[in-house]
């Protein structure tokens, strides 16, 4: 009777570590954070063991091979006295064999299928056992660690991989998977990929006056206009079509473009699409003229340019049918032939 109480003890014992760690592994580092925002009970817990896993993971361990590792004992010494020696093989088989079954393969299976309720309800009370087992934990943390690689919790390609499959599986729609897909190409883009040339730019030179201008700012397409003093390489400012259409209804036509100029930012050729991004936001602007190493100017680049890479092109009311960037280039071909 003892040695039946005692395997049923070991089995349990194992079962409940094994489920316990199955659990805690199939919980997601997102999914806990998402928990612990929604203010589920335990989450905050749950956050912390999984921001660092292995110390509540090997404190799991410990446990689960004391049980094993002393129930074997403790089995084998009730079996000899009990049944005899000639028992004893016939007994530790069995053990081994229910433990794999019973304290392993069914637990984890549990634990994986309840792993978010499991991980919630275990996890202050294993964080406080982890806290008192510090010395041996970090003890044996400190071995462990020259045999384990440190890798990234989750690649670019796992998420993309993540995404194909929510898609397939219905849980992520379709638009929602290629925005997903395209976040990931914005650093491979770059801003000479993505300008519109400075040979197709509409820049007004900054000593001119709006009756000077007056055709070219009617004709303007952009909202946004870049300012040069001497050349297109010597750009100044932006001024906005809007405020010189304004003056030239107040009959302020002597006004200077210089007047109206506004600070610009410059960027790199070589800029990836995501820093473009970051830093239209960062800057909270619309357009940034694009220069080479040598500090000449190549085109213009617009927040739109680098939002069209996410969500494909846009046209409002102030575009012009005719796309820019192949306007310039029918116009190069164009010299090209003629040269």
């Amino acid at each position: 009777m003892l040695l039946a109480v005692t395997i049923i003890i070991i089995i349990i014992g194992s079962a409940v570590f094994s489920g316990i760690e199955a659990a805690l592994f199939s919980v997601s580092l997102s999914r806990a954070m998402t928990l612990e925002k929604q203010g589920k009970k335990g989450s905050k817990f749950l956050l912390e063991i999984k921001k660092k896993i292995s110390r509540p993971i090997t404190t799991i361990v410990i446990f689960n091979n004391i049980v094993n590792i002393a129930g074997s004992i403790l089995v084998g010494v009730l079996a000899t006295n009990t049944l005899g020696n000639a028992w004893l093989g016939v007994i530790s088989g069995a053990l081994t064999f229910l433990i794999i079954i019973f304290g392993e393969i069914i637990p984890k299976s549990i634990g994986e299928n309840n792993a978010e309720k499991i991980g919630l309800i275990v996890a202050e009370p294993l964080l406080f056992i982890t806290t008192i087992l510090t010395p041996i934990v970090w003890f044996l943390e400190k071995i462990t660690s020259k045999f384990t690689i440190k890798r990234t919790i989750v690649s670019e390609d796992e998420i993309k991989v993540l995404s194909h499959l929510g898609h397939l599986e219905g849980s992520i729609e379709k638009d929602e998977k290629d925005l997903i897909q395209k976040v990931f190409k914005l650093n491979d883009i770059l801003t000479k990929d993505i300008m519109t040339p400075r040979t197709v730019i509409t820049a007004f030179e900054e000593n001119k006056s709006l009756g000077e201008l007056e055709n070219e700012i009617y004709k303007a397409q952009h909202s946004r206009i870049p300012i040069y003093d001497e050349t297109k390489d010597d750009i100044t400012g932006i001024c906005f079509r809007r405020e010189l259409l304004i003056a030239m209804a107040k009959d302020e036509i002597h006004r200077k473009i210089s007047e109206f100029s506004h600070e610009v930012i410059t960027v790199s050729e070589k800029s990836k699409a995501d820093y473009l991004l970051t830093l239209f936001l960062r800057k909270k602007a619309h357009l940034a003229i694009v220069k080479d190493s040598f500090g000449a100017t190549l085109g213009v680049v617009t927040l739109e340019d680098a939002m069209e890479q996410l969500v494909g092109e846009i046209v409002d009311e102030s575009d012009e049918a005719v796309d820019m960037r192949e306007e310039a280039r029918k116009i190069s071909d164009m010299e090209n032939l003629s040269g």
